[in-house]
Formats: C-alpha cells, structure tokens, sequence
C-alpha cells in the first residue's frame, strides 16, 4: 500500500502543480484503491495547494470525516462520495458535508439534487421525506447476494457502477456495459434490482419520469418485460 504521504506528495501535490488554474478534488476512496490519504494529510495538501479545497470522501468512515473537518476547517467543502451517507454527513454537525458527488443521479438527479438543496436550506421535513423515496434506490448501489455453488454458499458482492450500469440498461439509457473485469449480475441480484425499481415506480411514478420522457419509453414496460433481462446476468456456476 502506499502511504498517505506518498499520496500526497507523489499524485496530488503533482497534478495540482500541473494545473493551478483548476479546482483539483482529491478523492478519498480506499475501498478501491487499497490506499488512503488520511485527514491530516489532506489539511497539509490544502495548506500547499491553493486549488485544492474541497474533498470527495467516501471513505464510510464518519470518524474519518469529523476528523476531516477539524483538520481542515470550517471553510473547507466535503462532498458526499457514498450516496447512501448524503444525508447523515450534510446533517451531522461534526462533519457538515456541502453536498455530493453522486452516482445515483446519473438515475434521478432531479431527487438527488433536491435533497441535497432541502438539507442546505434547512428544509429538513422535505430532505427526510426525500431520503425515504430514495433509500431503496441509493441501497442498491452495492448489491450482495449468497449464492449456492456445489461446493458451497458464496458470498457475491456486485459493486458500483456495476448495479447502476444494470439499472440504466433496464431503463433503456445508453450506458453500455461495465468494462471487465467487472461483469454481470447474478440473478439473484438482477432479481433485487428489478423488484426494488418496480416498487419505487409503483410508489412514486414521477421519479422516472424524466428518463420516460427524455427517452420516450415507457418504464413500466421496461421493469416488467423479461425480454429487456436478456444478457444482464450469468449463472454462479
């Protein structure tokens, strides 16, 4: 692994010095990169880099972020970069995160922006209600399924973008398939996102609206024909 140190001086420090007339956002995601630029680091990086100052952290840790923010201070701008945390760390009076960085809103960026702009206003009634139509779609940006091999149950963790490219090929967006090595979904894991997005369109038929209209299709016939299915899963065998 690298250090945080190395980090900072060798990538970030480098690629803000390269470009000093542009707004350089680290990006603070060890979950896929197997490193971590830690808080005090990226206060010092700050300090040294006049064009960083803001963070896209999606670390999951909240302890991280509260230290993020007494490292770098009142002024610096936290974005959300874990979509089903938007609404804990804009409203936690340790972190006070000013927005996000968010995958579901290549889905519904008119709810995502919404609520985003609810917490900042101070609307919290109108941010919680919009957490709640959200929630079933912000939890299926990860998708864990067991499936049952013959030598035995595994453990299938379908990660971002791959849940989210599934979801706007079912809604027949031009996304195109993830690039390998990520694949496809089990299908059982198709199986949940199908019945989540059925259920959200039942409940609240406007939050596909715009992708109805813009693409002109019709989204029930999307979610409920099997035939749009085709391709979008393999057998765990």
């Amino acid at each position: 692994d690298l250090s945080s140190l190395e980090i900072r001086k060798e990538y970030y420090e480098v690629v803000a010095g390269q470009y000093p007339d542009m707004t350089i956002i680290p990006y603070i995601i060890p979950g896929r990169t197997g490193a971590q630029m830690l808080p005090q680091d990226l206060a010092l990086l700050a300090q040294a880099c006049p064009n960083i100052t803001c963070v896209k952290e999606a670390t999951g840790n909240l302890d991280n972020m509260k230290l993020t923010r007494k490292c770098c201070g009142p002024d610096f701008q936290i974005f959300s970069g874990d979509d089903a945390l938007v609404y804990d760390i804009m409203t936690d009076p340790e972190i006070r995160a000013c927005g996000s960085i968010s995958v579901m809103s290549n889905i519904v960026p008119g709810f995502m922006t919404q609520m985003v702009s609810a917490i900042n206003q101070g609307d919290r009634d109108e941010a919680e209600r919009l957490q709640a139509v959200l929630k079933p779609l912000l939890d299926l940006v990860v998708v864990t399924t067991t499936e049952e091999t013959a030598f035995g149950p595994v453990l299938c963790r379908a990660r971002n973008p791959l849940p989210l490219k599934t979801m706007m090929q079912l809604l027949g967006m031009p996304s195109g398939p993830c690039r390998p090595p990520l694949g496809k979904m089990t299908r059982q894991g198709l199986d949940k996102i199908v019945e989540t997005m059925q259920q959200v369109h039942a409940d609240h038929p406007d939050i596909f609206a715009p992708i109805a209209k813009f693409f002109n299709i019709d989204i029930h016939e999307r979610i409920h024909n099997p035939d749009y299915q085709n391709g979008l899963w393999y057998a765990y065998e």
